[in-house]
Formats: structure tokens, sequence, C-alpha cells
């Protein structure tokens, strides 16, 4: 940015006309050209019109150029989860008025929106998109991109993972080389259950975060790799587990709490579909230790470990109906339609079995659907599937079917 946009910005801040700054000074069609910046001039005028402004110039030109290296740092700490480095490096740059006359001012507003959506706060992040969105003709090249991930990280937090997946796509890395972004294009494709694509850009990003020493990037990385070849049959499970327990080992020592509870539920969860309840069962116990009883993540450990304990017969069945019971009533309390359907969908399965397979088809895949729970909706159509076959309702199957093949 030049010269004249700090008289500019500094001009209309102090409520002067261009005559008015000018007056004794130069005319009123050199200040408009020094502001615009198309014609040469001396370094006695822009003395003069920086001191009636009441500013150093000099001053105000090292702090512009101070504001790249706070937006290159406040990236990066995005890059590495560290929220409150991130959030001190926003302040900084919020208390520097000049940012908001610069040609960086859209750049900040998106590392905001990332900020937020690191936050898990879509509302105010859209907030900040929008306007930037609407222009974004204008933009430069970097800032494109930029805003393409950005958008990327909003429409997987929306559950829109086409959307997301078709956005990020699009990025060039020509002009955008935070290849973090193939991590998000991974949950997407995970978030699918497309699981050869997900493994594919979470191991082209996973070299990425390790050049970098991102270690809590490096665990969140390896954990969707895991979660794709975990249920495997072609593929040797104790390798699996040797990963689980050395990602484990690895939140421990950098004290990654929710990490190392989500690598346990998804461990559990890999037990469950190998067969294995007793040991699902009992990972699916540690990793309810780890959270906030009223937490989404407690909410589906605890579902998981019901399950297990049912279906492997590991609890009698009053047991099994008051732990159903606990977890209804804090799925409520959760205000989350989902934890209701998935304490509901066991109350069937444990005490009115007759009900579940309406309440499966009429209520449960249809939200599924709706919500971009693809994994879930696939497990439970897969299921209606084989009941459908077993009962002779041949029509129904059909119908079902065709669903699971669109998938």
């Amino acid at each position: 940015m030049n010269v004249g946009k700090i008289i500019k910005f500094f001009r209309e801040k102090a409520n002067l006309t261009q005559e008015q700054l000018g007056n004794g000074i130069c005319s009123v069609t050199h200040v408009s050209k020094i502001e615009r910046g198309i014609t040469e001039y001396s370094s006695e005028i822009t003395t003069l019109l920086a001191k009636r402004l009441g500013i150093n110039i000099q001053e105000e030109v090292e702090r512009l150029k101070g504001i790249e290296k706070h937006l290159h740092r406040l990236h990066n700490s995005i890059i590495m989860q560290k929220l409150e480095e991130a959030e001190a490096t926003i302040n900084e740059l919020e208390e520097c008025s000049i940012l908001y006359a610069s040609d960086y001012q859209d750049q900040f507003h998106l590392l905001k929106a990332r900020y937020y959506l690191l936050q898990g706060n879509v509302e105010q992040a859209k907030k900040l998109i929008l306007p930037i969105q609407k222009n974004q003709s204008k933009l430069p090249l970097y800032e494109i991109n930029l805003l393409k991930h950005v958008l990327g990280i909003y429409y997987i937090l929306k559950k829109d993972y086409f959307q997301a997946i078709d956005v990020l796509k699009t990025i060039n890395t020509d002009h955008y080389h935070n290849l973090e972004y193939y991590y998000n294009l991974a949950f997407a494709y995970h978030s699918i259950d497309s699981k050869i694509l997900a493994y594919y850009y979470a191991e082209k990003v996973l070299e990425y975060f390790k050049s970098m020493n991102n270690f809590v990037r490096v665990i969140d990385t390896e954990t969707v790799m895991l979660v794709q070849i975990g249920d495997n049959e072609y593929l040797n499970f104790q390798d699996t587990i040797a990963k689980y327990e050395s990602l484990i080992q690895t939140c421990e020592t950098f004290h990654f709490h929710d990490k190392k509870a989500k690598l346990l539920h998804n461990w559990a969860y890999n037990h469950y579909r190998r067969g294995e309840l007793i040991e699902a069962q009992q990972i699916y116990y540690k990793a309810m230790q780890s959270w906030e009883k009223n937490s989404s993540f407690f909410l589906l450990s605890f579902s998981g470990y019901i399950r297990s304990s049912n279906e492997g017969d590991l609890l009698e069945k009053n047991k099994l109906m008051k732990l159903v019971d606990e977890g209804m009533s804090l799925a409520k309390h959760s205000n989350e339609p989902l934890y209701s359907i998935l304490f509901t969908l066991l109350y069937y399965e444990i005490e009115d079995h007759i009900s579940l397979y309406p309440y499966i088809n009429e209520i449960a895949i249809p939200f599924f659907k709706q919500n971009g729970q693809f994994w879930l909706s696939e497990q439970y159509e897969k299921r209606l599937f084989s009941h459908y076959s077993h009962t002779q309702q041949i029509d129904k199957a059909i119908t079902v079917a065709q669903s699971l093949i669109k998938i």
C-alpha cells in the first residue's frame, strides 16, 4: 500500500475534505492524485500533509509493514490450533487502525473467520465471509484461494460435505501454499464414507504437518487414516491396534486429552465392527471417562457402550434399560436431536423390537440423510434391507437397495 492511501485514511478519519487538507500546501487535484497513487510527490508535501493530520508518516509506513508479519503469525497459529496465540494476534491487529485502509483487510477478515470456525462459531464466521464472497472477483489470487479454504471449512461445519469438496478441490496450490486444506478434503470425504479418497488426501497432508512439527494436526490426520483402514478385513488388525496405542501414547505425552478420547472411541468402534464386543465395551467405557457427561462425544461413546453391551449380552436387560434412560435424559438436555434418536434406537432394540424398523425407516434414516450423517444412514439402511429381505417384504427391500446403490 502506498503513502497516498495512508494520507487518505487519516484524512477521512479526521473528517477533512481534500481541499481542507491541501489548503496552503497543494491543490485539491494534487491531493487527489497523491491519495490515488497516480502522481509523483515530494517528501516535503507528504510531511506537511501528515503534520496537518497529526501523524508521523514513516511510523505509519513501518506499522503497515508489520501487518503482513502479524497476518502470517495469525494464519500459522490457526493451522497449529493455538487459539490463545491467535486471539492475541487478532487483538493486536484490531488495535492497528491503519489495517482497515490497507490491502490486507480482506485477508484479516478471512483469517478471523477461520478463527471463529475453529471455535465452531459458524454464524460469526458467516458475517465476515459473505461481504468478501460478494466481491471475490476483485480479490488477489491468494485471497481468492484463502476464501475457498474458509468456505470449505464453513460447509463442513454445516455438514454440507459435497459442497465443501466442490469448493476445496478448486484451490490452486500455485497461489495458495497452505496444504492444510488437504486435511479438510480428507475429513469431508470421510464424512461421506468415501474411504479411499479420505485416506488419499490425509496421506498427502501428513508430511506437510510433520514438516511443521505440528503434532496436534499429525494426530488428527493419522486418526482419519486409521478410521479408513480400521475395519478392513484384508489388513492385519494387530498393526491397527499398534497404531492406536502409539497415537494414544503420543496424546498422553503432549496432554491432548480430547484427542486421546476420540482415538479411544474410534478404536472401540473398530472392535465393534469386527464383532469383538467385549473389547469394544471396555474401550468405549475408557473413552467415556475422558468426556464431560453433557458433551456430544460422551453421548456417542455412551451409546456405543450400551450397544456393545446389548449385542454381546454383557449386561442384564434391567441394567441396560437404566443406562438407556440415563442416555435419553442426557440427550434431551443436550438439545441435539441426533443423540435422542440414537438412544431411542437403543430403547427399541432392547425393549420394543417391533417398533424398531418403522422408527428406522420413518425417523432415523431421513434425519441422518438430512443432517449429513451418511455413515449412520448407510449402516441403518443395510440393517433395514436385511430385515425386509428376511421378512419377505421384497418391494421395500428393493427400495432400500436402490437407495444404498446411490450412496
